[in-house]
């Protein structure tokens, strides 16, 4: 259930706060070329890879170039200072989330949490139904690709922020998980979407608990003393549809 006390948003120190329980959610907003998006993003997700991207690289370069003006890249993150795990259960502060068996290991060394949002807008979407109003379905079909790499790609911007606020703590981020991930329940969006405000940077739940806007990203990342980023261990997930399993 969502919280129900009120949170207030103050642009100038970028911070929400709710009553006497006064916590921060940093925020922060990327431009295109920020995201420094390029032909490069292409070759490890087309099927053909560099060859497939050299193939169509007029097209994806044109889309590259229309997309400029409709990315909207947010990202938010919450830190949770309170974190435990207790079996499959990870408790941070007035939050339990039933992460499962996998996750539970995967996270054991953690200290702090960020719970987080990100998302490239809505905007990118309008350009996939443009393309397809046209009867291009190619550049519809690359303009959706680049709505994934540039959401991926905001994470990424927002794990730099991460590493440069707790470095210096001799803090290190671990690799990001979200609901949907390792028997991790997709259900649980519900319960990681309380420990922010609403609507936090444009993105909301459906009743099947997907994120609207379509190309958005929630999650957790672990930070601690002993942590390092790694790959997905996709050989015990049993998630087989997930876009990062190789």
């Amino acid at each position: 259930m969502k919280d129900p006390r009120k949170f207030d948003f103050t642009d100038r120190k970028n911070e929400f706060t709710t009553g006497e329980n006064e916590f921060t959610v940093r925020k922060y907003e990327f431009t295109a070329r920020e995201l420094n998006l390029s032909l490069a993003d292409f070759v490890e997700k087309l099927p053909g890879g560099r060859e497939e991207t050299e193939a169509f690289a007029q097209d994806i370069s044109q889309v590259i170039i229309d997309a400029q003006t409709f990315i909207q890249a947010k990202a938010a993150y919450r830190l949770l200072t309170q974190t435990s795990l207790v079996g499959n259960i990870l408790k941070l502060e007035d939050r339990d989330l039933h992460i499962g068996k996998i996750l539970s290991k995967e996270l054991q060394h953690t200290e702090k949490t960020a719970v987080f949002v990100c998302t490239a807008g809505d905007q990118i979407e309008k350009l996939y139904r443009t393309y397809l109003k046209q009867g291009d379905s190619l550049s519809a079909f690359f303009a959706d690709l680049l709505g994934t790499i540039a959401v991926e790609k905001t994470l990424e911007l927002l794990y730099q922020k991460l590493e440069q606020t707790f470095l210096s703590l001799g803090m290190h981020t671990g690799q990001a998980f979200s609901p949907g991930d390792c028997g991790w329940p997709l259900a649980e969006q519900a319960a990681l979407f309380s420990l922010l405000p609403e609507n936090c940077c444009g993105i909301g739940l459906n009743q099947s608990m997907l994120m609207l806007p379509q190309k958005s990203l929630s999650g957790i990342i672990p930070l601690g003393k002993n942590l390092k980023r790694g790959k997905h261990q996709c050989s015990v997930c049993s998630s087989y549809n997930c876009p990062y399993r190789n």
